[in-house]
């Protein structure tokens, strides 16, 4: 399970990180680890083995080619904060992190992984991740 602010371009300060991380600790406490990774420009975060495919958020056409090679020239870049396209499919224009993925994945500065959660996190565990973070979250779940 990774936890990750939901504004691709957040970071919380160090302090809130660690907190959040240290309660994750406290929420499982039979993970394997919790770990924190931070970058000064986003980075993506995949669900790896989980991953299906990618579809357009407005129309829902299977775009999974045409992302793999918008993410080839995102990594490639000079500006890793650019996430911004324009879909290939209706025009309509979005992020990298906002296209509808299957299963979730997205892109942040922050990450924080914890190993073998054993489950889900509840609405008030996550409630209270987010509040120690001091900005909304999404999670993803990634299978090794």
């Amino acid at each position: 399970m990774i936890i990750l602010p939901a504004d691709p371009l957040a970071m919380p300060a160090k302090e809130r990180a660690e907190a959040a991380a240290a309660l994750l600790s406290k929420l499982r406490p039979w993970a394997s680890e919790v770990d924190l990774h931070f970058s000064d420009t986003p980075d993506f975060v995949d669900c790896g083995g989980n991953f299906v495919s990618v579809f357009c958020p407005f129309c829902q056409t299977d775009i999974v080619e045409w992302w793999a090679k918008e993410m080839d020239a995102w990594y490639s870049g000079v500006d890793r904060r650019r996430l911004a396209i324009e879909t290939p499919c209706c025009g309509q224009v979005t992020s990298l992190n906002d296209l509808d993925y299957v299963a979730p994945q997205g892109f942040a500065r922050l990450a924080i992984e914890v190993m073998n959660p054993g489950g889900d996190l509840e609405p008030e565990e996550f409630r209270q991740v987010e509040e120690v973070l001091g900005m909304p979250a999404r999670i993803i779940w990634r299978h090794i």
